[in-house]
């Protein structure tokens, strides 16, 4: 068993190891990035350092609900969360932060990864209320 902060995008759970988390921030203006890729969302200077913060809804081509407007989308309060991996600080937006839980890790069935790209896939967790996708984001970040 393992800690693991579970949040969701676009209706869809996730999870993040906690030994990697730094922070959970409200949303927040950042600093654009002029001819970066289009799921940078810009830099965070947050504590002394600077984060670059990656939309990861769009970087995994995650699309809203039917009917949910992209309007609606960006105006409901998100969170940004400030990760470190091999010493690489970024932040990834959210949209809702659910908690902090220890759950067992398992390999994610194709089934479980439908709608998301399994090279950026690490593995599953389950609880009674959700089932999220941990996510390789050295893959999902530095993949070409």
């Amino acid at each position: 068993m393992k800690n693991y902060l579970l949040f969701l995008l676009s209706s869809r759970a996730f999870a993040v190891g906690i030994q990697g988390a730094i922070e959970i921030l409200p949303w927040r203006p950042l600093r654009t990035v002029p001819m970066s890729y289009s799921y940078v969302d810009g830099l965070l200077d947050y504590r002394g350092a600077v984060y670059p913060v990656f939309n990861l809804a769009s970087r995994l081509g995650i699309t809203r609900p039917e009917g949910a407007t992209e309007r609606k989308a960006e105006s409901a309060p998100q969170s940004i969360i400030l990760l470190g991996e091999k010493d690489l600080p970024f932040g990834i937006v959210a949209d809702i932060v659910l908690r902090m839980t220890s759950l067992a890790e398992q390999p994610a069935s194709p089934d479980k990864v439908r709608g998301v790209d399994p090279r950026y896939v690490k593995g599953y967790v389950a609880d009674d209320y959700h089932q999220a996708l941990i996510l390789d984001f050295e893959r999902l970040f530095h993949a070409g």
